[in-house]
């Protein structure tokens, strides 16, 4: 058994929800919010750690992990799209797409990525980042009131954890969308495979602002007006109940909200355009989503259909008493959820990557570092026993070796007996031996520089050189293999060899087209050399030629 907790740092409030994973199944247990105050003298970010300590505290929350998450507003990302699914090839290809449009140094940031499906026979990889800076000081943040979260998602992000439990239609368009305090998250899914998610900076805060300006209040108190009314003006509910002042604040409600949806909607449409897919429907939670009518006044604005509540009872165990919680609680759930193993579809990207990995154990982990000192301090002195006998043994070895060389060298050139003594050292017998290897090897090439003088009509010779002469000169290639086969319109042509990346295969491929005589120009099975660390790409080009 293990738990879990789902840490959400919003900023009106910080929630937790306690998640026991059993490995075959999971049930929600507790759910915890505490509401950040606004405290005369003291900055917000005094007050944070103080709630956040007083809630671990209050409520003893311990957990064998404990997951947390960067708000949207904070990172970059980008969703691509393969034609290939090689994981290697798409790791390979990825720092280059990247540059092509991140404004900052890729060493200074922390990038993650991860394939989430097939969608439209392309391969879709989403990448995020974020500044190195940013991350240390979201950890440094928790540290100080000892929290260490094991991984760190995002939080618009998250929502994509939860689609495995939420009833989609698999044929349509989703968003499930999170109206929070300072934000609103979006996260799109189709067909099981994400396709956008996004922070809108703009959220429940707005509407409070917008009431505590037209009306001349204090924050506190248009906070509390908004809470009391909690009313939307939709064409169904006009507010005629209301008394005056209360209309006064619905109406302030209802137009600070058309600001959060005009923001929202125009989200939606920018990816009705980009994806040439409509949004089907609304998911909606968050704090903002208790205000009255907010469900008639989205379907009104967006004219799409909204539903609340999204979190489906029948695909979770969820604790009695919690039921009152359903509207803030699936930000904290889907923050949690990737802690759970069972789930199918969910966000694998983690920011805690290189010098801010998680290290759960400082000193079990420098116990075992000095193990594994005292186990290589024991296999050193082996070696160097092992390699004291070895030298013997091979000192010998190589020494008959080089008795064998030169005698076998002075059978094989009978003229070696005149130039050398009996007892020559083996370093004159190699040298003796080279000149005349370097002598036969000239010979050789002459005879090849004129059989090729002789056969410049050849039809193989001469396309090879047209191949050769559109290949760029910086462009490495090694040709290890030429097949020529004719036919009487033409034939076809396959070469393989090496070269340094899949773009400089891309490059080879597009100069072997230029070639007029060649046609169907293809790419084949490609794949890093073993044991090259990705410094060796074998190729493997074919393509049809016909006759001039």
């Amino acid at each position: 058994m293990q738990k879990v907790i789902g840490l959400d740092l919003g900023t009106y409030s910080i929630k937790a929800l306690e998640i026991v994973n059993n490995f075959s199944s999971y049930e929600i247990v507790n759910f915890y919010e505490k509401i950040i105050p606004e405290m005369e003298g003291l900055t917000r970010e005094q007050v944070y750690p103080i709630c956040l300590e007083q809630m671990f505290a209050e409520n003893n929350l311990q957990a064998d992990k404990i997951i947390a998450a960067m708000s949207g507003q904070s990172v970059s990302s980008r969703i691509m799209s393969f034609n290939f699914s090689d994981p290697r090839k798409i790791e390979a290809s990825m720092e280059a797409e990247l540059e092509t449009f991140v404004p900052f140094n890729l060493q200074d940031m922390i990038v993650d990525h991860q394939i989430i499906g097939q969608f439209q026979k392309q391969t879709v990889v989403l990448a995020v980042m974020t500044q190195k800076t940013y991350l240390a000081n979201f950890l440094d943040y928790l540290k100080r009131v000892d929290i260490d979260p094991r991984l760190v998602d995002i939080d618009s992000l998250a929502f994509y954890n939860l689609s495995n439990m939420i009833d989609l239609d698999a044929d349509k368009c989703t968003a499930i969308i999170d109206i929070g305090h300072q934000k609103t998250s979006l996260c799109i899914v189709h067909q099981g495979v994400l396709r956008m998610f996004r922070s809108i900076n703009l959220g429940g805060k707005y509407i409070t602002d917008l009431i505590s300006r037209d009306l001349e209040l204090s924050f506190s108190e248009a906070q509390a007006y908004k809470h009391r009314v909690s009313q939307l003006l939709t064409s169904t509910e006009k507010g005629d109940r209301l008394s005056a002042e209360d209309k006064m604040i619905a109406e302030r409600i209802t137009l600070g909200m058309s600001s959060i949806v005009k923001e929202l909607g125009r989200t939606l449409y920018a990816f009705k355009n980009w994806e040439r897919t409509p949004i089907h429907e609304l998911l909606i939670s968050g704090g903002t989503t208790r205000l009255n009518g907010i469900e008639d006044f989205l379907q009104d604005q967006l004219d799409v259909r909204v539903r609340k509540n999204i979190l489906d009872n029948e695909s979770l165990k969820i604790s009695s008493g919690l039921e009152d919680h359903m509207d803030i609680l699936p930000q904290s759930l889907a923050i949690g959820m990737r802690a759970v193993t069972s789930v199918k579809r969910l966000s694998q990207i983690n920011m805690r990557k290189d010098e801010y990995a998680y290290v759960q154990d400082y000193q079990s982990t420098l116990n075992t570092i000095g193990n594994i000192g005292k186990a290589l301090f024991a296999v050193a002195i082996i070696l160097l026993c092992t390699y004291g006998v070895n030298y013997w043994y091979y000192s010998g070895q190589i020494t008959k070796t080089e008795k064998q060389y030169a005698s076998r060298a002075k059978k094989v050139f009978p003229d070696l007996k005149k130039k050398l003594k009996k007892k020559a050292k083996f370093k004159k017998v190699k040298k003796e031996v080279e000149k005349i290897f370097k002598s036969e090897l000239a010979q050789k090439q002459q005879s090849l520089k004129n059989f090729v003088a002789t056969r410049t009509s050849s039809q193989a010779l001469a396309l090879l050189s047209d191949i050769s002469k559109e290949v760029p000169k910086d462009v490495k290639i090694d040709v290890r293999y030429y097949s020529f086969n004719q036919t009487p319109d033409g034939g076809r042509i396959e070469i393989r060899g090496d070269t340094d990346s899949f773009e400089s295969s891309a490059i080879i491929a597009d100069s072997i087209k230029k070639v007029k005589t060649l046609s169907e120009v293809k790419r084949r099975e490609e794949n890093w050399k073993p044991g090259s660390n990705k410094e060796i790409l074998d190729f493997n080009i074919t393509a049809n030629f016909k006759k001039d």
